[in-house]
């Protein structure tokens, strides 16, 4: 990932197992704001639970602007549409950029499906992080503005596989300061949580056991089709014919999530250039575990 410039522990905001869930939520918060003086503060929010979870919080704080969604191109509508209309539902203004120039499409249709690390980090940057990062442009007003973008990041063991900079309370680069406000809660806080403020559960979350906002498929299961295929049929039709349009192509790699030469295409971005905090669902198992400090 990118070079971070600044950061906070959670051992330097002194919390601890015993400190409450939304207490902790508020300190990290709270420090991050009084040490960025943020410009604004915009929640990321992909469908998921964690991130409904840390998107209704940072509307509580005072500076709130709105939410962003990333859609890839390459997702389930319905946790597309889960997101409009739980900002709407909430009055929380949302930017959805789009990928595109390339689109999900184009890359494919070049270089095949994606399969394994390399092709997840050029994944990443089109479909993500470009995005953001013209976001973040349009939303400053001065050179040394800074834009508070607040995660659902929670500490787990697949995020601790990630290294230490996954699991910080928050992280600065350059005008981008990551906050992950829920950090120390676990599935059952935010269960509770959305229960106790009325947040409407998104269906595609319940049947798949994930947000399906991307499914660029580099780091997936091959079956995994198949259970698109059952709940979300329009989907998987959207990619057979992707499959379809490479293989008259005579692309070697053309099938979801079968790449047979994964990385051979995908090395023109490397790993340093992608912060990879919007993808974490899929990278961290995919990871090995990072040594001891």
């Amino acid at each position: 990932m990118p070079q971070i410039d600044e950061a906070r522990s959670v051992g330097e905001l002194g919390l601890t197992d015993d400190t409450g869930r939304l207490e902790a939520a508020k300190i990290i918060a709270e420090d991050a704001i009084r040490y960025h003086g943020p410009r604004h503060i915009v929640a990321l929010f992909s469908g998921g639970h964690d991130s409904v979870c840390a998107t209704h919080f940072a509307s509580t704080l005072d500076g709130f602007t709105g939410v962003f969604h990333a859609n890839t191109g390459i997702g389930i509508e319905q946790t597309r549409e889960y997101v409009r209309q739980t900002c709407n539902e909430h009055g929380w203004r949302l930017w959805e950029y789009h990928a595109t120039d390339p689109s999900y499409d184009d890359l494919v249709l070049d270089k095949g499906f994606p399969r394994g690390p390399k092709s997840h980090n050029s994944m990443y940057w089109y479909l993500k992080q470009k995005s953001l990062d013209r976001f973040v442009q349009e939303m400053k007003d001065e050179w040394s503005d800074r834009i508070m973008l607040v995660t659902g990041i929670r500490t787990s063991e697949s995020v601790r596989r990630m290294g230490q900079a996954m699991s910080q309370p928050w992280t600065r680069t350059g005008a981008q300061v990551w906050v992950n406000p829920i950090l120390l809660w676990s599935k059952l806080d935010t269960g509770r949580y959305m229960a106790a403020h009325g947040i409407r559960r998104n269906p595609v979350v319940d049947t798949l056991h994930r947000s399906g906002e991307c499914l660029c498929g580099a780091f997936a299961n091959a079956n995994e089709i198949h259970e698109i295929e059952e709940w979300y049929p329009d989907t998987a039709e959207r990619i057979y014919r992707l499959e379809r349009r490479c293989e008259e192509r005579g692309l070697v790699d053309c099938r979801w999530a079968q790449s047979q030469a994964p990385g051979k295409r995908w090395d023109e971005v490397h790993e340093s250039e992608v912060d990879l905090q919007m993808c974490l669902a899929c990278v961290a198992d995919n990871r090995k575990p990072m040594p001891p400090p």
